[in-house]
């Protein structure tokens, strides 16, 4: 297994090791992209540590927040004192809930029961008109 045995090497590196190799991907990241970028922040540890790591090299990168109506305030608040641009949906969580239904096991299985859906309200062949593949309710593919 070289993959674990990779991972388990650069697990072992020093923290220092471990900030440099991220530095480079970052600076990699943001040149790829002429600096077109921003930071996802979900106001966790790894977009915390993240945003900090970014804003070390590229103080310019925005932080953004997606306050989606289910985060806790102080999330929300601690997104805000770190300098992030707060953005909402369009939808909140429950009308995307009642559109749409409970995400489920895959997209491939969300977008079956989709199609199954549209197609017994008579609203005819959705995954054609589309020009998705189209998928039976029992998951195969024509």
């Amino acid at each position: 297994m070289p993959e674990k045995y990779v991972l388990l090497q650069m697990q072992a590196l020093p923290l220092r090791a471990k900030v440099l190799m991220s530095q480079v991907r970052i600076r990699d990241w943001y040149n790829y992209w002429n600096g077109n970028v921003y930071i996802s922040f979900s106001g966790g540890k790894d977009s915390t540590v993240l945003a900090h790591l970014v804003r070390d090299i590229y103080q310019d990168v925005p932080i953004v927040f997606a306050n989606t109506g289910l985060e806790y305030p102080e999330v929300r608040q601690f997104a805000e004192r770190s300098g992030a641009e707060v953005v909402s949906p369009k939808m909140r969580f429950d009308e995307v809930i009642s559109t749409y239904g409970y995400p489920i096991i895959s997209k491939e299985n969300a977008e079956a029961i989709y199609v199954a859906r549209r197609i017994r309200n008579g609203s005819g062949d959705v995954a054609e008109r589309e020009g998705r593949k189209k998928h039976w309710i029992d998951g195969k593919r024509e």
